[in-house]
Protein backbone atom coordinates (compact mmCIF):
# COMPACT_ATOMS: atom_id res chain seq x y z
CA UNK A 1 0.00 0.00 0.00
CA UNK A 2 0.94 3.52 -1.06
CA UNK A 3 1.95 4.78 2.08
CA UNK A 4 3.65 8.52 3.62
CA UNK A 5 3.18 8.82 6.82
CA UNK A 6 4.24 12.49 8.22
CA UNK A 7 4.83 11.61 11.69
CA UNK A 8 8.18 9.55 10.62
CA UNK A 9 8.57 11.06 6.91
CA UNK A 10 10.84 13.73 6.80
CA UNK A 11 9.11 16.36 4.68
CA UNK A 12 8.92 19.35 6.88
CA UNK A 13 11.81 21.91 6.72
CA UNK A 14 13.31 23.31 9.32
CA UNK A 15 16.35 25.52 10.11
CA UNK A 16 18.84 23.93 13.30
CA UNK A 17 19.99 26.56 15.20
CA UNK A 18 23.82 24.90 14.71
CA UNK A 19 22.94 22.80 11.69
CA UNK A 20 21.20 24.86 9.65
CA UNK A 21 18.09 24.04 7.32
CA UNK A 22 17.41 20.26 7.20
CA UNK A 23 14.23 18.52 6.46
CA UNK A 24 12.33 16.36 9.56
CA UNK A 25 9.22 14.45 10.44
CA UNK A 26 6.38 16.06 12.29
CA UNK A 27 7.41 14.37 15.44
CA UNK A 28 10.62 15.35 15.31
CA UNK A 29 9.83 18.84 14.55
CA UNK A 30 7.79 18.94 17.66
CA UNK A 31 10.16 16.40 19.83
CA UNK A 32 12.63 19.14 18.93
CA UNK A 33 11.22 22.35 18.63
CA UNK A 34 13.15 23.88 20.96
CA UNK A 35 16.31 23.34 19.02
CA UNK A 36 15.23 25.17 15.39
CA UNK A 37 14.67 28.60 14.78
CA UNK A 38 12.26 29.05 11.86
CA UNK A 39 10.23 26.96 8.94
CA UNK A 40 11.81 27.22 6.72
CA UNK A 41 9.48 26.78 3.43
CA UNK A 42 10.62 27.22 -0.25
CA UNK A 43 7.22 29.18 -0.23
CA UNK A 44 5.96 31.36 2.07
CA UNK A 45 2.40 31.15 2.05
CA UNK A 46 2.83 27.08 2.76
CA UNK A 47 4.90 28.56 5.99
CA UNK A 48 1.69 30.07 7.11
CA UNK A 49 -0.42 27.04 6.07
CA UNK A 50 2.30 24.99 8.25
CA UNK A 51 2.50 27.26 11.29
CA UNK A 52 -1.60 27.05 11.75
CA UNK A 53 -1.16 23.52 11.64
CA UNK A 54 1.37 23.28 14.21
CA UNK A 55 -0.50 25.80 15.92
CA UNK A 56 -3.37 23.46 16.32
CA UNK A 57 -1.25 20.14 17.64
CA UNK A 58 0.69 22.52 20.34
CA UNK A 59 -2.58 23.89 21.52
CA UNK A 60 -3.61 20.17 22.12
CA UNK A 61 -0.44 18.85 23.37
CA UNK A 62 -0.30 21.64 25.82
CA UNK A 63 -3.86 21.73 27.23
CA UNK A 64 -4.03 25.16 25.82
CA UNK A 65 -7.01 24.51 24.38
CA UNK A 66 -8.85 23.72 27.36
CA UNK A 67 -8.42 27.11 28.85
CA UNK A 68 -11.80 28.46 29.72
CA UNK A 69 -10.87 31.83 29.59
CA UNK A 70 -8.53 33.99 28.29
CA UNK A 71 -6.99 34.89 31.74
CA UNK A 72 -6.96 30.73 32.27
CA UNK A 73 -5.49 30.28 29.07
CA UNK A 74 -2.35 33.59 29.50
CA UNK A 75 -1.69 31.96 32.89
CA UNK A 76 -1.34 28.77 31.48
CA UNK A 77 0.86 30.36 28.06
CA UNK A 78 2.98 31.47 30.57
CA UNK A 79 3.89 28.44 32.63
CA UNK A 80 4.23 25.89 29.16
CA UNK A 81 6.62 29.13 28.23
CA UNK A 82 8.72 28.29 31.15
CA UNK A 83 8.72 24.62 30.40
CA UNK A 84 10.94 25.52 27.32
CA UNK A 85 10.17 21.99 25.35
CA UNK A 86 7.05 20.11 24.42
CA UNK A 87 6.42 17.30 27.07
CA UNK A 88 7.57 13.78 24.13
CA UNK A 89 4.53 11.87 26.28
CA UNK A 90 2.02 14.03 25.75
CA UNK A 91 2.66 14.56 21.88
CA UNK A 92 3.03 10.46 21.56
CA UNK A 93 -0.36 10.26 22.87
CA UNK A 94 -2.01 13.07 20.50
CA UNK A 95 -0.16 11.27 17.59
CA UNK A 96 -0.85 8.64 18.68
CA UNK A 97 -5.00 8.84 18.66
CA UNK A 98 -4.95 9.89 15.34
CA UNK A 99 -2.57 7.35 14.24
CA UNK A 100 -4.52 6.39 10.38
CA UNK A 101 -4.65 10.18 10.01
CA UNK A 102 -1.54 11.21 10.13
CA UNK A 103 -0.85 9.09 6.03
CA UNK A 104 -0.76 11.53 2.95
CA UNK A 105 -2.06 8.66 0.97
CA UNK A 106 -3.95 6.66 2.92
CA UNK A 107 -7.29 5.13 1.60
CA UNK A 108 -9.38 6.55 3.78
CA UNK A 109 -8.50 9.43 6.16
CA UNK A 110 -5.79 10.92 3.58
CA UNK A 111 -3.86 14.04 5.52
CA UNK A 112 -6.02 17.83 4.93
CA UNK A 113 -7.36 15.61 1.93
CA UNK A 114 -11.03 14.07 0.42
CA UNK A 115 -10.90 10.41 -0.84
CA UNK A 116 -14.33 10.98 -2.65
CA UNK A 117 -12.77 12.90 -5.19
CA UNK A 118 -11.85 9.93 -7.22
CA UNK A 119 -15.43 9.37 -7.78
CA UNK A 120 -16.62 12.27 -8.09
CA UNK A 121 -14.15 14.89 -9.61
CA UNK A 122 -12.06 14.60 -12.67
CA UNK A 123 -8.31 14.00 -12.42
CA UNK A 124 -5.72 16.23 -13.04
CA UNK A 125 -1.99 16.41 -13.70
CA UNK A 126 0.11 17.00 -11.20
CA UNK A 127 0.89 20.88 -12.77
CA UNK A 128 -2.50 21.86 -11.42
CA UNK A 129 -0.51 21.26 -8.09
CA UNK A 130 2.04 23.50 -8.60
CA UNK A 131 1.07 27.38 -9.61
CA UNK A 132 4.26 27.76 -10.90
CA UNK A 133 3.91 25.93 -13.59
CA UNK A 134 1.93 26.50 -16.74
CA UNK A 135 -1.80 25.45 -16.69
CA UNK A 136 -3.35 22.80 -19.44
CA UNK A 137 -3.98 24.89 -21.89
CA UNK A 138 -1.39 27.93 -21.21
CA UNK A 139 1.63 28.54 -23.95
CA UNK A 140 4.81 27.15 -23.21
CA UNK A 141 7.52 29.45 -23.28
CA UNK A 142 9.86 28.81 -20.29
CA UNK A 143 9.30 25.40 -18.58
CA UNK A 144 7.98 22.63 -20.74
CA UNK A 145 5.66 21.04 -18.42
CA UNK A 146 2.40 20.97 -20.19
CA UNK A 147 -0.10 18.75 -20.17
CA UNK A 148 1.40 15.76 -21.83
CA UNK A 149 4.62 16.03 -19.68
CA UNK A 150 3.97 16.69 -16.65
CA UNK A 151 6.99 15.75 -14.35
CA UNK A 152 6.10 14.49 -10.97
CA UNK A 153 6.44 16.66 -7.81
CA UNK A 154 8.84 15.53 -4.87
CA UNK A 155 6.13 14.91 -1.94
CA UNK A 156 8.28 17.14 0.40
CA UNK A 157 7.46 20.22 -2.48
CA UNK A 158 3.42 18.73 -3.07
CA UNK A 159 2.58 18.75 1.30
CA UNK A 160 3.87 22.48 1.08
CA UNK A 161 1.29 22.92 -2.26
CA UNK A 162 -1.06 21.38 -0.43
CA UNK A 163 -1.24 23.88 2.08
CA UNK A 164 -1.26 26.65 -0.15
CA UNK A 165 -4.38 25.66 -2.07
CA UNK A 166 -6.41 25.06 1.14
CA UNK A 167 -5.20 29.20 2.29
CA UNK A 168 -4.46 30.87 -0.82
CA UNK A 169 -6.27 28.65 -3.49
CA UNK A 170 -7.78 30.53 -6.55
CA UNK A 171 -11.51 31.12 -7.04
CA UNK A 172 -12.77 30.60 -10.11
CA UNK A 173 -12.86 27.57 -12.41
CA UNK A 174 -11.61 24.31 -11.29
CA UNK A 175 -11.73 20.51 -11.32
CA UNK A 176 -15.79 19.62 -11.91
CA UNK A 177 -17.27 17.92 -9.15
CA UNK A 178 -20.45 16.19 -9.02
CA UNK A 179 -22.08 15.61 -6.14
CA UNK A 180 -26.01 14.43 -6.14
CA UNK A 181 -27.66 16.87 -8.53
CA UNK A 182 -25.14 19.36 -8.22
CA UNK A 183 -22.22 19.81 -11.13
CA UNK A 184 -20.39 22.13 -11.19
CA UNK A 185 -16.29 23.22 -11.36
CA UNK A 186 -16.83 26.97 -9.49
CA UNK A 187 -14.73 27.36 -6.56
CA UNK A 188 -14.52 30.17 -4.05
CA UNK A 189 -11.32 31.82 -3.21
CA UNK A 190 -9.11 30.27 -0.29
CA UNK A 191 -9.71 32.33 3.21
CA UNK A 192 -6.45 34.31 3.16
CA UNK A 193 -6.26 34.56 -1.00
CA UNK A 194 -4.67 37.81 -1.50
CA UNK A 195 -4.29 38.67 2.11
CA UNK A 196 -1.18 39.94 4.51
CA UNK A 197 -0.35 37.80 7.65
CA UNK A 198 1.46 38.51 10.78
CA UNK A 199 2.97 36.17 13.08
CA UNK A 200 5.21 36.57 16.72
CA UNK A 201 8.07 35.10 16.14
CA UNK A 202 10.24 34.43 18.66
CA UNK A 203 14.15 32.40 19.56
CA UNK A 204 13.36 29.01 18.76
CA UNK A 205 10.57 27.38 17.24
CA UNK A 206 8.56 26.03 20.53
CA UNK A 207 8.35 30.06 21.48
CA UNK A 208 7.03 30.96 18.22
CA UNK A 209 4.70 28.07 18.26
CA UNK A 210 3.03 28.66 21.73
CA UNK A 211 3.18 32.37 20.78
CA UNK A 212 0.98 31.96 17.87
CA UNK A 213 -1.88 29.97 19.39
CA UNK A 214 -4.96 32.50 19.32
CA UNK A 215 -6.38 33.21 22.58
CA UNK A 216 -10.56 32.02 23.25
CA UNK A 217 -11.14 35.94 22.58
CA UNK A 218 -11.28 35.00 18.88
CA UNK A 219 -14.42 33.13 18.87
CA UNK A 220 -17.14 35.79 20.35
CA UNK A 221 -19.98 33.04 21.33
CA UNK A 222 -18.24 29.50 20.67
CA UNK A 223 -20.56 26.72 19.24
CA UNK A 224 -19.97 23.21 18.18
CA UNK A 225 -17.02 20.63 18.60
CA UNK A 226 -13.98 22.33 17.79
CA UNK A 227 -12.01 19.37 15.30
CA UNK A 228 -9.42 19.68 13.11
CA UNK A 229 -9.48 18.20 9.68
CA UNK A 230 -8.15 15.32 10.66
CA UNK A 231 -9.58 14.93 14.00
CA UNK A 232 -13.25 14.76 12.21
CA UNK A 233 -15.12 11.40 12.98
CA UNK A 234 -17.13 11.89 9.72
CA UNK A 235 -16.55 13.77 6.48
CA UNK A 236 -18.89 16.90 5.63
CA UNK A 237 -21.75 17.65 2.95
CA UNK A 238 -20.36 19.39 0.66
CA UNK A 239 -23.57 20.89 -0.08
CA UNK A 240 -24.27 22.02 3.83
CA UNK A 241 -23.82 25.27 5.29
CA UNK A 242 -20.64 25.76 6.85
CA UNK A 243 -20.06 25.37 10.48
CA UNK A 244 -19.06 28.43 12.29
CA UNK A 245 -15.51 29.09 13.46
CA UNK A 246 -14.35 27.00 16.40
CA UNK A 247 -11.66 27.90 18.89
CA UNK A 248 -8.66 26.72 18.03
CA UNK A 249 -8.64 24.64 15.03
CA UNK A 250 -11.52 25.49 13.36
CA UNK A 251 -10.27 29.39 13.44
CA UNK A 252 -6.78 27.70 12.16
CA UNK A 253 -7.51 25.25 9.83
CA UNK A 254 -11.58 24.82 9.42
CA UNK A 255 -12.33 27.47 7.15
CA UNK A 256 -10.68 26.05 3.41
CA UNK A 257 -13.11 26.04 0.21
CA UNK A 258 -11.18 24.07 -1.67
CA UNK A 259 -11.28 20.08 -1.91
CA UNK A 260 -8.38 18.01 -3.10
CA UNK A 261 -7.02 14.57 -3.31
CA UNK A 262 -3.27 13.82 -4.19
CA UNK A 263 -2.31 10.49 -6.65
CA UNK A 264 1.52 9.31 -5.64
CA UNK A 265 3.80 7.05 -7.55
CA UNK A 266 4.27 3.27 -6.25
CA UNK A 267 6.91 4.55 -3.76
CA UNK A 268 5.04 7.61 -2.35
CA UNK A 269 8.06 9.69 -2.85
CA UNK A 270 6.37 12.05 -5.61
CA UNK A 271 2.97 13.08 -6.83
CA UNK A 272 1.94 12.33 -10.19
CA UNK A 273 -1.65 14.01 -10.46
CA UNK A 274 -4.15 15.52 -8.65
CA UNK A 275 -8.02 16.31 -7.66
CA UNK A 276 -8.78 20.38 -7.22
CA UNK A 277 -12.30 21.13 -6.90
CA UNK A 278 -14.73 22.89 -4.65
CA UNK A 279 -15.55 21.83 -1.06
CA UNK A 280 -17.96 23.88 -0.19
CA UNK A 281 -21.19 25.37 -2.38
CA UNK A 282 -22.27 27.14 0.54
CA UNK A 283 -19.98 30.37 1.78
CA UNK A 284 -18.57 30.05 5.11
CA UNK A 285 -20.10 32.25 8.05
CA UNK A 286 -17.67 35.81 8.34
CA UNK A 287 -15.16 35.36 10.63
CA UNK A 288 -12.12 38.12 11.30
CA UNK A 289 -9.04 36.11 10.69
CA UNK A 290 -6.48 37.04 14.18
CA UNK A 291 -3.38 37.06 12.13
CA UNK A 292 -4.30 40.14 9.45
CA UNK A 293 -5.05 43.58 9.62
CA UNK A 294 -8.49 44.58 9.64
CA UNK A 295 -9.04 48.18 7.57
CA UNK A 296 -12.62 49.62 7.36
CA UNK A 297 -14.70 49.92 3.70
CA UNK A 298 -17.04 52.57 3.20
CA UNK A 299 -19.77 50.84 4.03
CA UNK A 300 -18.64 50.47 7.78
CA UNK A 301 -17.71 46.49 7.33
CA UNK A 302 -14.02 45.48 8.29
CA UNK A 303 -12.08 43.36 5.44
CA UNK A 304 -8.09 41.88 5.69
CA UNK A 305 -5.79 44.04 4.24
CA UNK A 306 -4.89 43.05 0.73
CA UNK A 307 -1.39 41.70 0.12
CA UNK A 308 0.53 44.56 -2.17
CA UNK A 309 4.60 43.24 -3.25
CA UNK A 310 5.01 46.77 -4.00
CA UNK A 311 4.39 48.19 -0.51
CA UNK A 312 7.52 47.77 2.33
CA UNK A 313 6.22 45.99 5.34
CA UNK A 314 7.31 49.37 7.52
CA UNK A 315 3.97 50.98 5.76
CA UNK A 316 2.07 48.70 8.11
CA UNK A 317 3.94 48.88 11.14
CA UNK A 318 1.67 51.99 12.81
CA UNK A 319 -1.24 49.44 12.34
CA UNK A 320 0.12 46.80 14.35
CA UNK A 321 0.78 48.95 16.99
CA UNK A 322 -2.49 49.87 18.06
CA UNK A 323 -5.94 50.12 16.88
CA UNK A 324 -7.77 52.95 14.52
CA UNK A 325 -10.86 53.87 14.30
CA UNK A 326 -10.35 52.69 10.37
CA UNK A 327 -8.47 49.75 11.20
CA UNK A 328 -7.67 47.18 14.16
CA UNK A 329 -4.40 45.26 14.43
CA UNK A 330 -4.39 41.40 14.03
CA UNK A 331 -5.92 39.99 17.19
CA UNK A 332 -2.90 37.99 17.96
CA UNK A 333 -0.63 40.60 18.59
CA UNK A 334 -2.83 41.83 21.49
CA UNK A 335 -2.48 38.70 22.77
CA UNK A 336 1.89 39.09 22.75
CA UNK A 337 0.93 41.41 25.53
CA UNK A 338 0.47 38.80 27.82
CA UNK A 339 3.36 37.09 27.55
CA UNK A 340 5.98 37.09 29.79
CA UNK A 341 8.02 40.58 30.15
CA UNK A 342 11.47 38.90 28.95
CA UNK A 343 9.63 38.47 25.65
CA UNK A 344 8.74 41.95 24.96
CA UNK A 345 12.25 43.34 24.29
CA UNK A 346 12.66 40.28 22.06
CA UNK A 347 9.71 38.98 19.98
CA UNK A 348 9.11 40.40 16.62
CA UNK A 349 6.45 39.79 13.90
CA UNK A 350 6.73 37.68 10.88
CA UNK A 351 4.94 39.07 7.87
CA UNK A 352 3.89 36.72 5.24
CA UNK A 353 1.80 38.53 2.14
CA UNK A 354 0.50 36.61 -1.09
CA UNK A 355 -0.22 39.18 -3.65
CA UNK A 356 -3.05 37.74 -6.02
CA UNK A 357 -6.83 38.76 -7.51
CA UNK A 358 -9.85 36.89 -6.12
CA UNK A 359 -9.63 34.46 -9.10
CA UNK A 360 -6.73 32.65 -10.67
CA UNK A 361 -3.73 35.73 -10.92
CA UNK A 362 -0.85 35.15 -8.66
CA UNK A 363 1.90 37.64 -8.61
CA UNK A 364 4.21 37.51 -6.24
CA UNK A 365 4.98 36.34 -2.55
CA UNK A 366 7.19 38.01 0.16
CA UNK A 367 7.35 37.75 3.74
CA UNK A 368 9.78 40.58 6.14
CA UNK A 369 10.22 40.57 9.70
CA UNK A 370 10.11 43.80 12.07
CA UNK A 371 12.09 44.82 14.85
CA UNK A 372 10.98 44.24 18.11
CA UNK A 373 7.70 45.79 18.69
CA UNK A 374 5.83 44.77 22.10
CA UNK A 375 7.68 47.97 24.07
CA UNK A 376 6.06 49.95 21.64
CA UNK A 377 2.64 49.09 21.30
CA UNK A 378 0.03 51.44 22.40
CA UNK A 379 -0.28 49.70 25.98
CA UNK A 380 3.41 50.14 26.75
CA UNK A 381 4.38 53.40 25.40
CA UNK A 382 1.75 55.12 23.35
CA UNK A 383 3.13 58.28 22.37
CA UNK A 384 5.56 55.94 20.03
CA UNK A 385 2.46 54.36 19.00
CA UNK A 386 1.19 58.38 18.02
CA UNK A 387 4.35 58.90 16.46
CA UNK A 388 4.30 55.97 14.53
CA UNK A 389 1.23 56.55 12.86
CA UNK A 390 1.61 60.32 12.51
CA UNK A 391 5.30 59.70 10.97
CA UNK A 392 3.75 57.09 8.31
CA UNK A 393 1.04 59.51 7.55
CA UNK A 394 3.22 62.22 6.63
CA UNK A 395 4.89 59.63 4.32
CA UNK A 396 2.00 58.59 2.77
CA UNK A 397 1.00 62.18 2.16
CA UNK A 398 4.27 63.52 1.01
CA UNK A 399 4.37 60.43 -1.02
CA UNK A 400 1.04 61.13 -3.37
CA UNK A 401 2.07 64.83 -3.24
CA UNK A 402 5.68 64.22 -5.28
CA UNK A 403 3.95 62.40 -7.76
CA UNK A 404 1.12 64.85 -7.92
CA UNK A 405 4.16 67.48 -8.40
CA UNK A 406 5.68 64.86 -11.13
CA UNK A 407 2.41 64.35 -12.75
CA UNK A 408 1.83 68.63 -13.28
CA UNK A 409 5.33 69.44 -14.23
CA UNK A 410 5.41 66.44 -16.87
CA UNK A 411 2.18 67.81 -18.58
CA UNK A 412 3.01 71.63 -18.02
CA UNK A 413 5.42 70.27 -20.85
CA UNK A 414 2.98 69.26 -23.14
CA UNK A 415 3.94 65.61 -23.56
CA UNK A 416 1.90 62.50 -21.79
CA UNK A 417 -1.87 61.59 -22.48
CA UNK A 418 -3.65 63.88 -20.67
CA UNK A 419 -6.61 60.66 -20.14
CA UNK A 420 -3.75 58.72 -18.36
CA UNK A 421 -2.49 59.13 -15.08
CA UNK A 422 0.30 57.33 -14.39
CA UNK A 423 1.41 55.08 -17.07
CA UNK A 424 3.15 57.50 -19.50
CA UNK A 425 4.76 59.75 -16.70
CA UNK A 426 8.86 58.24 -16.65
CA UNK A 427 9.40 60.32 -13.76
CA UNK A 428 7.00 58.52 -11.14
CA UNK A 429 9.22 55.04 -11.08
CA UNK A 430 12.45 56.07 -10.21
CA UNK A 431 11.41 58.98 -7.57
CA UNK A 432 9.37 56.11 -6.14
CA UNK A 433 12.24 54.25 -6.08
CA UNK A 434 14.45 56.70 -4.58
CA UNK A 435 11.79 57.62 -1.74
CA UNK A 436 10.51 54.72 -0.19
CA UNK A 437 13.38 53.12 1.02
CA UNK A 438 15.15 56.65 1.97
CA UNK A 439 11.28 57.19 3.92
CA UNK A 440 12.29 53.74 5.59
CA UNK A 441 15.47 54.56 7.12
CA UNK A 442 14.18 57.99 8.09
CA UNK A 443 10.74 56.21 10.00
CA UNK A 444 12.85 53.38 11.86
CA UNK A 445 15.38 56.37 12.84
CA UNK A 446 12.71 59.11 14.12
CA UNK A 447 10.79 56.13 15.92
CA UNK A 448 14.18 54.86 17.34
CA UNK A 449 14.65 58.05 19.05
CA UNK A 450 11.02 59.53 19.93
CA UNK A 451 11.79 62.38 16.92
CA UNK A 452 8.24 63.15 15.68
CA UNK A 453 8.21 66.97 15.31
CA UNK A 454 8.15 67.87 12.05
CA UNK A 455 7.31 64.72 9.57
CA UNK A 456 6.09 66.43 6.20
CA UNK A 457 9.01 68.55 6.43
CA UNK A 458 11.22 65.71 6.76
CA UNK A 459 10.06 63.61 4.22
CA UNK A 460 9.80 66.31 1.86
CA UNK A 461 13.41 66.72 1.38
CA UNK A 462 13.53 63.04 0.83
CA UNK A 463 11.03 63.92 -1.79
CA UNK A 464 13.19 67.23 -3.14
CA UNK A 465 16.14 64.64 -3.89
CA UNK A 466 13.87 62.02 -5.21
CA UNK A 467 12.29 64.28 -7.75
CA UNK A 468 15.93 65.49 -8.53
CA UNK A 469 17.29 62.07 -8.96
CA UNK A 470 14.23 61.21 -11.51
CA UNK A 471 14.29 64.69 -13.76
CA UNK A 472 18.23 65.13 -13.50
CA UNK A 473 18.93 63.82 -16.44
CA UNK A 474 17.10 65.96 -18.58
CA UNK A 475 16.66 69.17 -15.84
CA UNK A 476 19.32 70.79 -17.92
CA UNK A 477 16.84 71.79 -20.23
CA UNK A 478 15.09 75.25 -19.28
CA UNK A 479 11.84 74.39 -19.83
CA UNK A 480 12.22 71.45 -17.37
CA UNK A 481 14.55 72.96 -14.92
CA UNK A 482 11.81 75.65 -14.87
CA UNK A 483 8.63 73.10 -14.10
CA UNK A 484 11.01 71.16 -11.69
CA UNK A 485 11.86 73.85 -9.28
CA UNK A 486 7.92 74.25 -9.55
CA UNK A 487 7.52 70.81 -8.50
CA UNK A 488 9.64 71.30 -5.78
CA UNK A 489 8.42 74.90 -4.90
CA UNK A 490 4.93 72.69 -4.28
CA UNK A 491 6.06 70.11 -2.63
CA UNK A 492 7.84 72.74 0.61
CA UNK A 493 4.80 74.57 0.19
CA UNK A 494 2.51 71.74 1.09
CA UNK A 495 5.05 70.82 4.34
CA UNK A 496 4.56 74.24 5.39
CA UNK A 497 0.47 74.37 5.50
CA UNK A 498 1.25 70.82 7.17
CA UNK A 499 3.99 71.96 9.43
CA UNK A 500 3.54 75.39 9.93
CA UNK A 501 6.47 77.28 11.80
CA UNK A 502 5.27 79.37 14.95
CA UNK A 503 5.02 82.61 14.23
CA UNK A 504 8.06 85.34 15.21
CA UNK A 505 7.55 87.12 18.89
CA UNK A 506 8.70 90.50 19.69
CA UNK A 507 11.84 88.56 21.78
CA UNK A 508 12.80 86.77 18.46
CA UNK A 509 13.24 90.08 16.48
CA UNK A 510 15.08 91.63 18.96
CA UNK A 511 17.25 88.70 19.46
CA UNK A 512 18.00 88.66 15.76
Amino acid sequence: MTTCDLRTTAVFPVTHREHGITSVSLRELLVNAHEYTDVACVVPPATVGMLRVLYVIAARVTGLDRASSVEEWSVRRRAILNEGAFRKKHLDEYLEKYADRWDLFHPVWPWLQDPRLVEQAELKPANVLDPTRPGDNSPIWWRHTHRDHSPPIPVAEALQWLLVHHFYGSGGTGGTRQVGNVHSQHMSAGPLRSTLSFHPWCGTLFETLIAGIPSPSTVASPSGEDLAPWELGERHDPLATPPDATWPAGVLTGRSRHAILLVANDTADHVVGCYLTWAWKQKHPPHEDPYTIHSRRNDGTWEPRAADATRALWRDVDALLADHPEHHRPAILTATLSLPDRYHETLRVRAYGFDQDRKATNNAWYTATTPPLVTTMSENDPARATGARLLHTAAEEVATEMRKALRKAYRSLGTGQPGRRDDDVPWLAPADTHYWPAAENLFWDCLRHNSFDDPHRAYVRIAVDAVDVATRHISHQPPVAREVARAVQDLRIFAAKKNPRPPKTKDDDDGE
